[in-house]
């Protein structure tokens, strides 16, 4: 009987409470200083959680440079195996990637061909120029042995004849 008159009376007691003007009037860090959080997370199923987040929408919103820019790679470098790291690498799958009708449209080949031909020419011309003056210094050794065979000279080679003296 006490429970039948509860109901009528409970009822529309609660009926007429306003919900908004009873919770503002809750002190809500009370409210949460009295919840167990660990109890909480450990009813979270956190894979649950996980499978409904869109990993790559994340990753859209991170900005990686700031993390490279603190991250000192030479520790990380120093302990791993390269050739292990670099045989796990397909060289043909990174070497697809690179763009080379890019590549030689950016890099002016007409000026490196132009500048590669100058270096050539000038070099060509210098070796030409050396082997000149050497050969030049041989003739010139040879007409010098030539000459005192047929007339021997009767003035000191170094001394100019009377023909170079005019």
């Amino acid at each position: 009987m006490a429970q039948g008159v509860a109901q009528l009376v409970i009822d529309p007691v609660v009926e007429s409470l306003d919900l908004n003007a009873l919770i503002a009037r809750v002190d809500v860090n009370q409210v949460v200083d009295r919840v167990d959080m660990n109890a909480v997370l450990d009813r979270v199923d956190l894979n649950g959680v996980l499978d409904r987040v869109d990993m790559n929408g994340v990753l859209d919103r991170v900005d990686l440079n700031p993390v490279l820019d603190r991250v000192d790679l030479n520790p990380v470098l120093d302990h791993l195996d390269m050739n292990k790291l670099l045989a796990n690498v397909d060289i043909n799958e990174l070497l697809g990637r690179i763009d080379i009708e890019t590549l030689v449209k950016d890099t002016d080949i007409g000026e490196l061909l132009a500048s590669s031909s100058r270096t050539v020419a000038s070099e060509a011309v210098d070796l030409g120029r050396s082997h000149a003056v050497s050969m030049d210094d041989t003739l010139a050794r040879w007409v010098s042995r030539l000459r005192r065979r047929r007339n021997a000279p009767t003035v000191p080679t170094d001394s100019p004849t009377a023909q170079e003296q005019s």
